[in-house]
């Protein structure tokens, strides 16, 4: 059985903050951290390439992603550079999360993707970066790139892996195709284990080894051993950032106290995740961060791993 690794999505109301939390991140032994990404969102959301320079100049083990990357708002050839140039900036520490996104139509029409195309642009997308990344020379016709013969200068080594985020069925067949990991959000453990075994056949179909892709789980938490602050806490945050009541989000969610963390992480071990990316919806990320990598991590790992 595979390794459980935990991420982080450290967050930070200042630069300071951020990466301070980065470095934590990497004290405690933390897989990786990651930022998410809108092009235009109703709440502050910095851009993720120019936070992850940035976390690459204070550290020098863990690893850096994108989770997710609206990948299909950006051009297929800058995208492959910039990418490309922060694994270099690295040492080789970066992967790329992608997802299709979709909850704000104006981040869509303000970057010229219409809203129903978003899917194909972003396969058209990855096929696209993936095929520069090689360094070869490229031609290549789609909706999301027009080159003959053209070759990236800049090759990522070692490759950059790519983590397919999304729980629809196009997101999962995306993942068999593209992804080295498989990571959706919002999603149940029962969803989270039928998704991972129709992401497992669909690469079997296509001739690539179904155990390649690794089964990763993006989710928000909050962790205090006062439900009085914990769970108003998520609730604001969840219902600020996505305009929805938190009743229709909170069994996407954990939080809580150590216990209620373990016993909810459990679920979602036992439905097949093997890589966790916990966003943390407030209070003292830090210390929250602490607690769960001394409290909930060596819990997990000895009932999983091995």
């Amino acid at each position: 059985m595979s390794d459980l690794t935990f991420g982080v999505l450290p967050g930070g109301s200042s630069p300071e903050e951020f990466l301070a939390s980065v470095q934590v991140a990497e004290e405690l032994g933390c897989d990786s951290v990651w930022v998410g990404d809108h092009v235009l969102w109703p709440v502050f959301w910095p851009e993720p390439m120019v936070l992850l320079a940035a976390a690459a100049a204070v550290t020098s083990r863990i690893g850096l992603g994108t989770g997710v990357m609206l990948a299909a708002l950006r051009g297929a050839a800058p995208l492959a550079k910039q990418t490309a140039t922060l694994q270099w900036m690295s040492n080789g520490r970066f992967r790329l999360g992608v997802g299709a996104g979709g909850e704000y139509p104006p981040e869509f029409q303000a970057s010229g993707v219409p809203l129903d195309q978003r899917g194909r642009r972003l396969d058209d997308t990855l096929e696209a970066v993936r095929a520069l990344w090689t360094g070869e020379p490229v031609t290549l016709h789609n909706s999301a790139i027009d080159i003959d013969g053209a070759a990236l200068d800049l090759v990522p080594s070692p490759p950059i892996p790519l983590w397919v985020g999304g729980r629809s069925r196009p997101a999962q067949r995306r993942a068999a195709r593209f992804g080295d990991a498989w990571m959706p959000f919002v999603t149940t453990p029962e969803h989270f284990e039928q998704g991972i075994a129709n992401v497992r056949s669909d690469a079997e179909a296509l001739g690539r080894d179904p155990a390649s892709i690794l089964p990763a789980l993006q989710l928000w938490g909050m962790f205090d051993d006062d439900l009085a602050v914990a769970l108003p806490t998520i609730a604001e945050r969840i219902e600020a950032t996505y305009r929805v009541p938190f009743e229709r989000f909170e069994r996407y969610t954990v939080y809580g106290d150590a216990e209620m963390w373990v016993a909810r992480l459990r679920e979602y071990a036992e439905a097949g995740v093997r890589h966790f990316n916990l966003v943390l919806a407030g209070g003292d990320r830090t210390a929250q961060l602490v607690r769960i990598a001394s409290e909930v991590v060596p819990r997990l790992r000895a009932e999983f791993e091995g």
